[in-house]
């Protein structure tokens, strides 16, 4: 009778396989995917794969599937990492969300950290409303809640992700003199580099309120931290409190339907605290 060898990893201890796990399950990602796009003639490109290296671990044998399985559950890493750039304008939010940690489940999941890195001209509202990076954004986060990280996949979750904290992170880059100088302008001095990234801040930081204001996402997001990246690698952080449930269907025209993509939004629906 010939026995099949032990595993290599099942022969080491269960204290090193757990170490082994929390450097796995760490691991930094660089994914893009795509949000797809609700209002284009063109079809939704198909998902691309994510390839995590603690779910490829779930795959070896039953026994590490269980193992790991019980460790990703108290483990305690559940934190997404994503990061979204607004560096060329010519290109939509959904073309530009990049994963760099998924250390756990959806159904684990309890905070989100959004990197937003703005281009330095980037606008968000005119006197039609507000700019469509803004209802992109805001797609990128419904999508997340329904359809977990392949944003564009054809079915959602069959149970929506539920946030205890949303982190947006921002940063706005510097602008390029070199890049100025060679469309023949002069170079925009410190004052004004810091007015307009004061600007920014106050405009996302303004439509962040807005939104709280008719009902914090709809129930699928408990705390709003917003963090302001400087320069010299420091960070002002302050917390968008929850308000009163509001009415959110007069921003449904300006692409912030909320719900399951391409079902009726529940935004049209009473809001509830666990939607």
């Amino acid at each position: 009778m010939c026995l099949q060898p032990l595993s290599l990893l099942l022969g080491l201890p269960t204290e090193l396989r757990l170490q082994i796990y929390d450097e796995v399950v760490l691991l930094p990602l660089d994914c893009q995917v795509a949000t797809g796009r609700p209002s284009s003639r063109q079809p939704v490109q198909a998902a691309p794969t994510l390839s995590i290296s603690w779910f490829s671990l779930t795959l070896v044998c039953k026994t590490i599937t269980e193992e790991l399985r019980d460790y990703l559950l108290t483990s305690g890493n559940t934190t997404y990492e994503l990061d979204i750039d607004n560096l060329d304008k010519r290109r939509i939010i959904a073309d530009t969300v990049t994963w760099r940690q998924i250390p756990c489940p959806p159904s684990s999941v309890r905070t989100l950290q959004a990197n937003l890195v703005l281009h330095f001209r980037t606008g968000f509202g005119g006197c039609g409303g507000p700019a469509p990076i803004l209802s992109q954004l805001y797609q990128v986060l419904n999508r997340f809640i329904h359809n977990g990280p392949l944003l564009s996949r054809q079915s959602p979750l069959v149970s929506h992700i539920h946030l205890s904290t949303l982190i947006v992170q921002l940063c706005v880059k510097d602008p390029d003199p070199e890049e100025r100088r060679a469309q023949g302008h002069q170079p925009y001095d410190k004052m004004m580099v810091d007015k307009v990234k004061k600007g920014h801040r106050r405009d996302i930081e303004g439509y962040i309120y807005m939104l709280v204001n008719r009902g914090l996402l709809f129930g699928a997001v408990d705390k709003i931290v917003c963090r302001w990246a400087h320069a010299d690698d420091q960070t002002t952080e302050w917390e968008v409190s929850k308000r009163e449930i509001g009415d959110m269907k007069e921003w449904n025209t300006y692409g912030f339907r909320w719900g399951v993509p391409g079902s009726s939004s529940l935004a049209e629906q009473p809001s509830q605290s666990d939607v």
